[in-house]
């Protein structure tokens, strides 16, 4: 396959990159280039043919031209004809090397002084074609050839027969990107899909007869196109990778083939006998008259698309003359199929014809391609051709490509490589390919492929693409036993050790949302929370020109946006990072702390919020709990987007994380939202940072002797406040204590409240009596009393 260095540029970015160095890049990783080639055509100049006239002396077809270079006019003999007056054409003056390697020279052929060189696109190494002189579409006599068509260079490299995502640019580049660790600049599925009237499905009725041959089938309608000349930059690229342009419908379907590794046929609309379109095996004795000029006889066992009279194309082979577009063609019937890639390979070798499409084909395309590859070829029709894309296209699709999941322990990656390669630079690797990683509770790795890799099925696939790209240059030349000695595991990454609290808010209900880092800092101004907000220069609009310094403002959007659409249960959360300015310091960047934030909706009344806090509390000592930190404790607090009274801190080893309480009716009211809404931010970094190793603790020997106790309290005292005397005074017997009622009445008078708690008394030695209980529980009381003021309820 040939690959344009140019072209790449197009999808990843290649500044500091030359040639080679992409070049080693994908020969590392399994895409091996055989050969570059420098195309420098800085030397080549651009003339316009002023005179054509025949040489009146030469037995062959020769040609004599007056061609102005700018700042002269040089006489060149050239054996081709269509150089004619007002062309605009490549020229290599005498001295010049020209990129095909042939040094031109001043030469006499009979009796007439040729002075140079036109060119045609093989002898400039932009293709194949060399029956006739490039014409170039634009450009100025005595400029540089360069200056309107760039140095460049080409690669051929060999794919392997796994990777037909290889056999176009695209793929090339997404490998490339993987290796420079670089993102992709384009998306990989265009969204355009046309919008003209009626539906492409009512205008085209498309029907698979056998699905085993032909796994899906788009027809997509395109009328009122304009048949011509591609512009320069089509022509120059396809004849860069060998192809020979023909007109802009034709050469568009080539380009996404080259582009996108999926083919594409284009039939004129009008020649075909519909509006029935029949993928089907061809029937006995039926014949095909193919585009290179070449009637073939079809037999059974060959898949053809055929109209409601006769075949029109070979399925995934060549399409056929009778329908091709034309000059005056004015509608395209713009087929994206996906066949069988033996049956492919089985009628290209009957037949002795082998063609772009059939080598793709062969090598087992994902259905999912030729959605992506049709609407890349549509957008640049209606873009280049000036057609209407008619919208609803039929897409014929009868058994969808399912995903496939591959579960890896990572330490196979090790195992099978013989060589440490460190979790984090795994899972990124995998990452950069398209792979989507989850990791599951017991470390394992849930891995789903791209669409467009249907050779990953297995664990040892998935190392083999850790191992191509980790540099397999990079494996130490010991036996693999010795490699293990000195390896150093390494702790998950941030990202996957949260992977425990996602779990936790995904089965209380939680939904995880992502949203922009830039919001509305007259929002920010109005929740008053915009004390450390920094703006951006240049922002995109008044809704998205400061960096957010909480969450929660975008979560309560969240809850709107599904509550106008009609849902009542609303829990959303989001983990990522606030920006904070650093004070003091102007113009520094931001501190970025990792937060959580959860949000819940709650019915109108104070009852219903104050048990719907609760749950979320429990939410919260989840998470908490989920990454082996400490328990938290909450003390009561005012702050900002909390209602005054209903706010507690959340403390971790007495450092405060953030809060916890039902959301200020301000807030809920900006938003347009009825009812109560309850919510949690805090920073993550320090419950990271307390996090502990599990460590599995003996069986108790002896037996717990639990307690309840009803303490009687004013309103103003705290659940914690009471729970931290309770634990003060019991001493080394109370294992655990926890609030478990809250209770409001006449039992216990007005401006009081009775909080219940469980006790768990155990010691390790023996096994307590009553007696000895008793006497802890006395002293628990005692404490109650004087600290505050405790009444008890039996």
């Amino acid at each position: 396959m040939r690959i344009s260095y140019e072209w790449l540029g197009d999808f990843v970015d290649l500044d500091g990159i030359t040639p080679k160095d992409a070049a080693d890049i994908l020969t590392r990783q399994g895409v091996e280039v055989e050969s570059l080639t420098m195309v420098d055509l800085s030397q080549i100049v651009i003339g316009k043919v002023l005179e054509q006239v025949k040489h009146p002396k030469s037995r062959n077809d020769l040609w004599v031209h007056q061609v102005d270079i700018g700042s002269r006019v040089q006489q060149i003999i050239a054996g081709a004809p269509n150089a004619i007056p007002g062309a605009l054409v490549p020229v290599a003056l005498p001295g010049t090397t020209v990129p095909n390697g042939r040094l031109v020279k001043d030469l006499n052929i009979a009796g007439y002084r040729a002075s140079g060189m036109l060119c045609s696109a093989a002898e400039l190494m932009l293709g194949e074609d060399h029956s006739g002189i490039l014409i170039l579409d634009r450009g100025t006599p005595g400029q540089p050839l360069s200056s309107v068509i760039p140095s460049q260079a080409i690669m051929e490299a060999e794919v392997t027969a796994n990777r037909p995502d290889c056999m176009g640019h695209l793929g090339i580049a997404r490998e490339l990107a993987a290796g420079l660790d670089r993102p992709l600049k384009r998306d990989f599925m265009p969204a355009f899909t046309g919008t003209a009237e009626p539906p492409g499905r009512d205008l085209v009725n498309v029907s698979i007869e056998d699905p085993d041959l032909c796994s899906r089938y788009i027809g997509g309608v395109i009328k009122g196109v304009k048949v011509g000349r591609s512009p320069d930059w089509i022509q120059r690229r396809l004849r860069a990778a060998g192809v020979r342009p023909i007109n802009n419908i034709v050469d568009i379907t080539n380009y996404v083939l080259l582009e996108y590794a999926q083919p594409l046929h284009a039939f004129d609309l009008e020649k075909l006998e519909g509006p029935a379109i029949e993928v089907r095996r061809a029937r006995e004795k039926e014949r095909l008259l193919g585009l290179d000029g070449v009637v073939r006889e079809l037999t059974p066992d060959m898949l053809v698309i055929a109209d409601a009279r006769r075949p029109v194309a070979l399925a995934g082979v060549i399409g056929g003359e009778d329908t091709a577009v034309t000059n005056l063609t004015k509608d395209v019937l713009l087929e994206s199929a996906t066949f069988s890639g033996p049956s492919v390979r089985q009628t290209s070798r009957a037949l002795g014809l082998r063609t772009e499409a059939s080598a793709r084909f062969e090598r087992a395309l994902p259905p999912e391609l030729a959605l992506a590859g049709a609407r890349r070829a549509a957008s640049l029709i209606a873009e280049l051709a000036g057609g209407a894309v008619h919208r609803d296209w039929a897409d014929v699709y009868p058994r969808p490509q399912e995903p496939v999941r591959v579960n890896l322990r990572p330490a196979l990656i090790d195992d099978v490589l013989g060589t440490h390669v460190p979790l984090e630079e795994s899972e990124s690797i995998l990452r950069r390919l398209n792979f989507h990683v989850k990791v599951m509770g017991d470390g394992e790795w849930d891995v789903l492929p791209p669409v467009f890799r249907l050779d990953v099925t297995i664990p040892e696939d998935l190392v083999e693409e850790v191992g191509r790209v980790y540099g397999y240059d990079r494996v130490p030349p010991t036996l693999p036993g010795r490699r293990h000695e000195t390896w150093t595991p390494l702790s998950p990454s941030v990202d996957r050790r949260l992977d425990d609290v996602r779990e936790v808010l995904a089965g209380a209900g939680f939904t995880e949302t992502w949203n922009p880092a830039l919001v509305s800092g007259a929002r920010l101004e109005e929740l008053r929370i915009a004390a450390r907000a920094m703006p951006v220069s240049n922002a995109l609009s008044d809704e998205m020109d400061t960096l957010r310094t909480s969450l929660l403002p975008s979560l309560v959007d969240a809850v709107a946006l599904n509550r106008d659409r009609g849902r009542i249960d609303v829990r959303v959360y989001e983990i990522a990072a606030a920006f904070l300015a650093r004070v003091g310091e102007k113009n520094a960047q931001p501190e970025e702390p990792l937060r959580v934030a959860a949000v819940i909706s709650a019915a109108a009344s104070a009852e219903a919020g104050a048990e719907t806090l609760r749950a979320l509390k429990s939410v919260l000592d989840g998470c908490v709990a989920a990454l082996s930190a400490p328990t938290c404790t909450y003390q009561r607090a005012a702050a900002q987007l909390f209602h005054p009274g209903r706010c507690a801190a959340v403390v971790l080893d007495g450092r405060q994380l953030g809060y916890l309480g039902e959301l200020h009716p301000t807030v809920t009211a900006g938003a347009r939202l009825e009812g109560r809404l309850v919510a949690f931010e805090i920073d993550v970094e320090p419950v990271l940072a307390a996090s502990r190793i599990p460590r599995a603790q003996p069986l108790p020997r002896f037996p717990a002797v639990e307690r309840d106790l009803a303490v009687v309290v004013e309103d103003i005292v705290a659940a914690g406040a009471l729970l931290l005397a309770i634990k003060e005074s019991g001493g080394e017997l109370l294992e655990h204590a926890r609030a478990f009622d809250e209770y409001r009445g006449a039992q216990v008078g007005e401006g009081h409240k009775s909080i219940a708690f469980t006790l768990t008394f155990r010691s390790p030695e023996r096994t307590l009596t009553d007696a000895e209980v008793d006497k802890v529980m006395s002293e628990i009381r005692l404490g109650l009393e004087k600290r505050h003021r405790a009444g008890f309820r039996e």
